[in-house]
């Protein structure tokens, strides 16, 4: 449905402007906004225009999750899907289903498995997949895309032996006697390099299923982690005019030369894609036990996680993204990766001072004396609200008290003056963006676990948590003066949940859908 002339009446408005954050009433000329405020103001502005009255509704900016992996949640609709499930039986049951279907020889792929939710109580060993599948080499990935569970054929198939060593920023784990236990950490590119890849047809298929899963959800925006392939992907669908969320697609270090190959620049692009930051990795993940750390894990005294790069090669691939004018943006979960990261970007800067838009993804657990370094170098803390309602318990046993009332600081951040942007870090965890604003006002998961919220200090309002999702996502891409807000010029894209959040208790919603969705004045999505 289209609509280029139009108002939303008698709803809330959260505007996102601060001088006028609230208002009922929006009107739509064209691709823009045309005028904000009270119903008779926008009749008078707009008296002809098509009317929506919408009560008991509120309309926000066009929410952008600004941290996931398009191509990868649409990847990940045609693996195996392991999410949720509580024990390792069910996973292997799971798993057996499909390989009973499969051709001989052929790769299988799965994704989502947690072993902190398991009964069984322990991690995934080669052994419990070689007995369903000794001839069909299987790569199961841990819902945080960090860790790798093969079995004996899959290890046979990319050359892995008890002999191998451990490649730079990766681990093998090993049993006692250093046999291969089948569990890798940050080597899915690695296998990946052996695997066939999808039919196009079918991944474009997905593609598609997963943009309309996006606008539906009310999305109308992300920021995209992905690879130039991806991009590319996403490019033809754009010159098609298929493409109908704006997406920052960041960039990857391999691709650099190709980025110079295509005469590629910083926001260069169209309205609807456009190249962002280049994406680094200072370590892992929390729940696989690879977060880069200063301390040791309370359960594993002998792990400080891990190093993606280290800190002369985040210093020197600093160096490469800012003298192509690319602001970056680097993974950092533990606290020690957090402060090799400010470690590089200061150093980078001190040869190309900027001005930079750069990002730090996650920022988990950071040290108070770092957290002031975020504020005076400007930069943006990319955090994903629901990873709390996953990681809570995780992170209490893992990192202990004293660790834990610092972590997911998202309030401490916000008063500290650094800018929070939301995301999903979808196919992670769920990309609705009405979980995380539950997860940053609540603090809880959707059946309010643990009583009064975890850390809950650190709770936000609904105000702070919507500027998350739109303008601090806009001020990230530099795209504020286009989008973030529902400013009169502004590009039209727009959110309308189904209910009023204002009134609606936060313990109600996760059963709050989305009503309308709005890109660029056009309704691309009605409910």
């Amino acid at each position: 449905m289209s609509a280029k002339k139009f108002a939303i009446y008698s709803s809330t408005v959260f505007t996102g402007i601060p001088d006028k954050l609230w208002a009922e009433a929006v009107g739509i000329k064209n691709n823009c906004i045309f005028v904000v405020g009270t119903n008779q103001e926008v009749k008078a502005a707009m008296p002809d225009a098509k009317a929506f009255e919408l009560p008991g509704r509120l309309v926000t900016p066009g929410f952008v999750d600004g941290h996931c992996h398009l191509v990868g949640f649409a990847r990940a609709q045609l693996m195996i899907d392991l999410n949720g499930l509580t024990s390792l039986k069910n996973c292997r049951e799971r798993i057996q289903k499909v390989v009973s279907r499969a051709k001989p020889g052929q790769w299988i792929l799965g994704r989502g498995w947690n072993h902190h939710l398991w009964t069984e109580a322990r991690t995934p060993t080669k052994e419990d997949l070689d007995d369903i599948s000794p001839d069909n080499p299987l790569m199961m990935i841990r819902t945080c895309g960090h860790s790798e569970w093969l079995n004996s054929k899959a290890l046979e198939m990319v050359s892995i032996t008890p002999e191998s060593p451990d490649p730079s920023g990766l681990r093998f784990d090993r049993d006692a006697a250093g046999g291969l236990t089948g569990l890798l950490h940050e080597a899915r590119e690695l296998v990946m390099e052996s695997i066939p890849p999808f039919a196009d047809e079918e991944l474009k298929t997905a593609l598609h299923k997963a943009q309309s899963e996006a606008l539906k959800l009310g999305l109308t925006g992300l920021h995209t982690c992905e690879s130039l392939t991806e991009w590319k992907l996403l490019k033809e669908m754009d010159e098609k005019d298929q493409l109908k969320l704006r997406v920052h697609h960041l960039v990857q270090p391999y691709d650099l030369a190709e980025f110079d190959e295509l005469g590629l620049a910083w926001t260069s692009g169209t309205q609807r894609l456009w190249i962002g930051h280049l994406k680094l990795f200072a370590d892992g993940s929390l729940g696989s036990g690879t977060a880069l750390m200063h301390d040791p894990y309370d359960d594993e005294p002998d792990n400080c996680g891990i190093h993606r790069l280290d800190a002369m090669e985040l210093k020197e691939n600093i160096l490469e993204a800012y003298k192509r004018g690319l602001s970056v943006a680097i993974h950092a979960i533990g606290d020690k990766a957090s402060t090799n990261a400010l470690d590089a970007i200061a150093h980078g800067r001190e040869q190309y001072p900027g001005p930079w838009r750069d990002r730090i993804e996650h920022v988990q657990l950071c040290r108070q004396e770092d957290l002031a370094r975020y504020r005076d170098m400007e930069i943006v803390a990319s955090v994903q609200p629901v990873f709390v309602q996953s990681d809570w318990h995780v992170a209490d046993r893992r990192w202990g008290s004293e660790r834990c009332s610092r972590a997911y600081a998202w309030k401490t951040l916000m008063k500290m003056g650094i800018p929070v942007q939301f995301g999903s870090d979808a196919p992670v965890e769920s990309n609705r963006p009405i979980l995380g604003l539950q997860a940053a006002v609540l603090r809880q998961t959707s059946d309010l676990k643990p009583q009064g919220g975890w850390q809950p200090a650190q709770k936000l309002t609904l105000e702070e948590s919507l500027a998350g999702y739109t303008r601090t996502a806009a001020y990230t891409s530099q795209k504020e003066e286009h989008l973030g807000s529902l400013e009169p010029g502004n590009w039209a894209d727009l959110t309308v949940f189904e209910k009023d959040l204002t009134i609606t208790p936060a313990q109600e919603w996760h059963n709050v859908n989305v009503e309308m969705t709005i890109v660029d004045g056009d309704i691309v999505y009605c409910k």
